[in-house]
């Protein structure tokens, strides 16, 4: 189980949202190894690097991947995300080893339509793998999600069926599977059928 999770003192200047019924999350959250730190433009060419680094993998699962991502293009996500964030709708977060500080991947927190539900979503650069890195990350957000928006009720985290190694991540901090559904094929490993897990506020702060 991840705890080291430093809530308190990471909480960083709100933005003002008069009309969302959130509110913001940190601009930083720290796991055991991982730091999560908001997306920004300074951080671009270390995130370029880590997707050319793991490009043959990324492009496998992700749409935004599907051709090799330039600088601009991804300079032009990173101000998406931004104003996302900003607006408490999606909470995007490049992900940090602690030790050294090396980009490592993103991860993600959306609302996605569903009263009372986030989910997750993460990348882990290749040659980090294996490492437990997506697992942290997801526990992280997962706390997060609890602690600072308290309308969630369930946080979610889907993807491919035949992503298998994306699928170990739920598992393991004890999500439950709740459906399969078809889905579009849009990269080369989607086999058109989609897995979500799901935890409820009860059974993640319970555990």
């Amino acid at each position: 189980m991840i705890t080291a999770v430093n809530w308190t003192s990471l909480r960083s200047e709100r933005s003002a949202c008069h009309t969302c019924p959130m509110s913001s999350l940190p601009d930083e959250c720290f796991g055991t190894r991982l730091h999560l730190n908001r997306k920004t433009l300074d951080d671009v060419d270390d995130a370029l690097e880590a997707v050319i680094q793991s490009f043959d993998e990324l492009h496998v699962w992700m749409k935004w991947a599907t051709s090799m991502p330039s600088r601009e293009s991804i300079m032009a996500l990173t101000l998406d995300d931004d104003g996302r964030f900003r607006s408490d709708e999606r909470w995007a977060y490049w992900i940090r080893e602690i030790d050294g500080g090396q980009l490592v991947g993103s991860a993600t927190l959306d609302r996605r339509g569903v009263v009372e539900e986030l989910e997750i979503g993460y990348w882990i650069r290749s040659d980090r793998t294996g490492r437990g890195y997506a697992t942290e990350a997801a526990s992280i957000l997962t706390g997060a999600a609890f602690t600072y928006v308290p309308t969630t009720a369930t946080v979610k985290i889907s993807m491919d069926r035949a992503n298998t190694a994306s699928a170990a991540v739920p598992r393991k901090l004890g999500f439950a599977p709740v459906e399969e559904y078809g889905r579009e094929i849009v990269t080369p490993g989607h086999s058109g059928m989609g897995s979500a897990w799901v935890t409820s506020r009860e059974q993640w702060l319970g555990r």
